[in-house]
């Protein structure tokens, strides 16, 4: 009887030891996901296609995180969100990002995005060879967006007076849509465009642009504080999506290529988004160690001196600290050789 106890005793031992690992290897994932709005820029790469990755694969929700998605056509408009609160964090060029925080002490700069080009471009048969050349003439831009600080610090460089060109606002839509219908002498009542890749690579490619003066700025993740301070855990995980998805362009460079081109529009071919994104080093990574979305300091100089500009332009009314609204204390608790990120466990959407 004794024994018969014993085993007994033994037998429920192993049945509950049973049930419990059972349970611990298949309990159910926590569903529960922090909501983040983000905004970014349909027709400027390579932030379109690292958007494009974070909504068509389930890296973000991996993370915590449930993704609304918001594109705007480039970094004014987007603006004008973040401003109305419709935002938690955004993908911009490095004049929106200094415009922002000059006008809201509410978002701060937490990442580098992407290193890109952009430029003034005129005709390809046209008779003007430098910017004194277009004195007198059309110089097309969208307002508050980086090529608009570029190209007028450019004239002034040149000691030109911009009151002496004939600046219009212009997105880069109805830029695109101009570019397609002109011709290599000439686009209808513009003669030169100050824009971005991948427009700037596709109309050079075909014929239509020549580039009098190219630029290479620095675009920025800017995140709400009120997000941040309300989900440091989650702001942390956004940082490590975003750094997840830059390894998962690097390796399926052609997927998002593909989602990029389908939700814009613009079907470009493969040497144009090639050259357009060929300044961002992270795409060439063999390993997500590689990966990094730090700002160093000559790029947050960079900022510096653009905002000095913007200012001496009449585009800021003020300089401020952008040193202190630079926020890098979230990106710096990540290591990337930390992250448990495969991507053979990555799925599309």
């Amino acid at each position: 009887m004794k024994n018969t106890k014993i085993i007994l005793v033994i037998i429920a031992v192993i049945i509950v030891s049973a049930v419990v690992f059972f349970f611990q290897n298949n309990k159910p994932e926590n569903t529960t996901t922090v909501p983040i709005r983000i905004g970014y820029q349909t027709a400027w790469i390579p932030q379109a296609q690292l958007a494009q990755i974070l909504k068509h694969t389930d890296i973000l929700e991996k993370n915590g995180l449930s993704g609304d998605f918001k594109g705007f056509n480039y970094g004014g408009p987007l603006n004008e969100a973040a401003l109305a609160g419709e935002v938690d964090v955004l993908f911009v060029a490095d004049f929106p990002a200094i415009n922002l925080l000059s006008k809201s002490e509410k978002f701060s700069i937490v990442a580098r995005l992407s290193d890109f080009r952009n430029g003034i471009i005129v005709p390809l048969e046209s008779p003007i060879k430098s910017i004194s050349d277009l004195k007198g003439k059309t110089l097309s831009i969208p307002f508050g967006s980086s090529p608009h600080v570029h190209a007028l610090s450019f004239i002034k460089e040149n000691e030109l007076d911009l009151k002496d060109f004939n600046i219009k606002n212009l997105d880069i839509t109805e830029q695109i849509n101009i570019l397609q219908k002109g011709s290599p002498k000439t686009w209808e009542s513009v003669d030169a465009f100050a824009t971005w890749d991948p427009a700037m690579a596709a109309f050079e490619e075909n014929g239509k642009v020549r580039i009098l003066k190219l630029f290479n700025p620095v675009g920025a993740i800017v995140m709400s504080n009120d997000f941040i301070a309300q989900n440091p855990v989650a702001a942390k995980k956004f940082l490590e999506s975003f750094i997840e998805s830059y390894f998962y362009y690097a390796k399926n460079q052609g997927k998002a290529d593909g989602w990029f081109v389908e939700e814009s529009k613009f079907s470009y071919p493969q040497s144009v988004i090639d050259k357009s994104v060929s300044l961002e080093k992270n795409l060439k990574a063999d390993d997500i160690k590689e990966i990094s979305i730090f700002l160093n300091e000559e790029q947050i100089t960079r900022l510096e001196d653009l905002m000095n500009e913007a200012v001496n332009n009449g585009l800021l009314k003020q300089t401020y600290d952008i040193r202190s609204r630079i926020n890098q204390k979230i990106l710096g608790e990540i290591r990337n050789d930390k992250l448990n990120f495969d991507l053979d466990q990555i799925n599309t959407k």
